[in-house]
């Protein structure tokens, strides 16, 4: 899927290390025509989220985005927007004017996606409900490609510091899609001619919750947000299913870092694809902007696992490359009318931050 700095030993409340180094600027006018392709400016203008240059229309439905933000430090400005166009998935976390999500069309921003597949079979991209919307969403669209969505929204929300969405995901391959899927898998060759899939969506609903301080649970971590989940099948019996809660981050996320709950330390991993149980953490190669993934062990359980992933521009994923980092949540079987629930800690910073901050968070909630 794609077109998914300070002692440990402080508490949170004594923590007086920037997230970053402050940023003041003033906010230039938006101009939603793209560069040319190929200059320096024009990955930048596709791959960072700009409301103003994407629809607020779901079918017959109007949303605006929803953006919440959190004081860090007195001095930083963490913020999350949810996007109309992403049908309520997270385009953009910000610190001050830093982006770090990679929000490119349909199958990138920060989303999650599901798979659903019988004994015997795989998961396939052919039968992929995904929060933002289909493929086929992008064709036909100008860049920034944040043109309608097929997946369906009915509800995205804001209370506090905090974002509230409901809707039915779209399949990433559509039946009306004409080219086929990964691995040459065909949408008609998995899913049934009927209602919702002839519509292009999926038989799940998804409802999500994003929690910035002081709404979430451990409120004196500012440089915290807590993402929730909750999925409903009105599908067939299904003998494995796996929900995935994926971020693509912006191209100078370049490293990989693993976060020893046993040591509280981060230690350095391959860049182009690494499994964990441990904790995972994307940053930039000077380690000034970090975010990673924290999931309680007791959550996590024995068959989840971080993820992350580096792939090269190729046609695949529209030759912007990919830097992702995800959970992944396996469970058995899934029948009509069972729920699957999702729980997953933000953390951001530069890596000195962020490391002492999964420490914090780990002893906070374990």
């Amino acid at each position: 899927m794609r077109s998914l700095r300070q002692d440990a030993s402080l508490a949170a409340a004594t923590v007086m290390t920037a997230v970053v180094t402050p940023v003041a600027a003033t906010a230039a006018p938006v101009s939603c025509e793209a560069p040319a392709r190929g200059s320096a400016g024009y990955n930048d203008f596709v791959l960072s989220y700009k409301s103003e240059c994407a629809t607020k229309k779901n079918y017959d439905r109007t949303f605006p985005d929803v953006t919440v933000s959190t004081p860090v430090d007195e001095r930083n400005k963490l913020s999350v927007t949810t996007s109309t166009a992403l049908a309520g998935s997270i385009a953009s976390v910000k610190v001050n004017d830093k982006e770090f999500i990679s929000s490119g069309g349909h199958g990138a921003a920060f989303q999650y996606a599901f798979h659903a597949w019988q004994q015997g079979e795989s998961p396939s991209e052919c039968y992929n409900p995904t929060q933002a919307g289909a493929r086929k969403d992008d064709d036909r669209q100008a860049p920034p490609y944040h043109g309608p969505s097929t997946s369906a929204l009915y509800t995205m929300a804001k209370s506090g510091a905090s974002i509230r969405t409901a809707g039915r995901p779209a399949f990433f391959v559509t039946l009306d899609d004409p080219k086929p899927g990964w691995g040459d898998c065909r949408a008609a060759d998995l899913q049934p001619k009927k209602v919702p899939f002839s519509m292009g969506l999926s038989p799940y609903w998804l409802q999500t919750s994003i929690e910035l301080a002081p709404d979430h649970d451990v409120p004196k971590l500012e440089n915290v947000f807590r993402t929730s989940a909750t999925l409903t099948s009105e599908d067939e019996r299904h003998d494995h299913f796996d929900g995935v809660f994926v971020a693509y981050l912006q191209p100078d996320f370049t490293k990989v870092f693993s976060y020893s709950l046993a040591t509280g330390r981060l230690s350095a991993r391959p860049a182009d694809s690494h499994t964990s149980k441990d904790p995972m953490v994307r940053c930039t190669e000077d380690g000034d902007y970090c975010l990673g993934m924290y999931v309680r062990p007791d959550v996590l359980g024995g068959k989840a696992y971080y993820y992350t992933m580096s792939r090269p521009p190729m046609d695949y994923n529209g030759h912007f490359g990919e830097n992702t980092i995800q959970v992944t949540s396996p469970s058995g079987a899934m029948d009509k009318g069972e729920k699957a629930s999702y729980e997953t800690y933000i953390v951001v910073g530069d890596k000195s931050r962020v490391q002492s901050t999964m420490t914090q968070l780990h002893r906070a909630l374990r």
